[in-house]
């Protein structure tokens, strides 16, 4: 069993130096989209909620591309067309847009249900631990309200921590929902998990 805060602060700082740069790419991808300049009003009335989380996904993946070019320890995955940015074996995040628990809802791939699950895949470190960066949009849709990493397990999610940037330093906290008492530690043998909750 895992105990949630020491996951969470360990995990965290192991993320710590690419947090600026996981902070950006989210936060400049959004804006492309929202932006009128490259978007219009009417271009973006046609899109769903998924197409427009893939637009974002897609700015995004192009700028972890270009950063695994000029920023040191930082390395994109590209694991059998999941893209994972790598900061130097000891942090993987993959970019999604995310609800306030920071659950990702996008139907998974068995593969990307692996990466939840914290299971061994081909490519990919598995010291490492494995992180959702996450957007969350404000109720109209068209803002960006804040930034978080989580830390997913199964179908569930062990922990969540709000990125901030202030004056150009990082910032985090723990904003994991308030759960039921007994319920700080985690099983990370994910199979274990799902036969206990009947499968899936």
């Amino acid at each position: 069993m895992i105990e949630r805060e020491a996951d969470q602060i360990a995990a965290m700082a192991a993320a710590t130096p690419v947090l600026p740069l996981i902070y950006r790419i989210l936060e400049e991808s959004v804006a492309f989209y929202f932006s009128d300049e490259h978007y219009s009003d009417a271009a973006r009335a046609d899109h769903t909620d998924s197409a427009m989380a893939n637009c974002i996904y897609s700015h995004a993946e192009k700028k972890l591309l270009a950063a695994s070019d000029e920023s040191a320890g930082v390395f994109a995955i590209n694991a059998r067309g999941m893209r994972v940015l790598n900061y130097r074996d000891v942090a993987l995040a993959r970019f999604k847009k995310v609800k306030p628990n920071g659950k990702h809802s996008n139907y998974p791939t068995k593969q990307q249900r692996d990466y939840d699950d914290q299971k061994t895949l081909p490519g990919i470190p598995d010291p490492a631990f494995r992180l959702t960066a996450g957007y969350q949009l404000d109720v109209s849709g068209s803002v960006l309200e804040r930034i978080m990493i989580a830390r997913p397990l199964g179908r569930n999610i062990f922990w969540t921590a709000q990125v901030t940037m202030i004056d150009s330093a990082v910032h985090w906290e723990d904003i994991t929902p308030e759960r039921f008492v007994g319920t700080g530690r985690s099983d990370f043998d994910a199979d274990r998990a799902r036969r206990r909750r009947g499968g899936e």
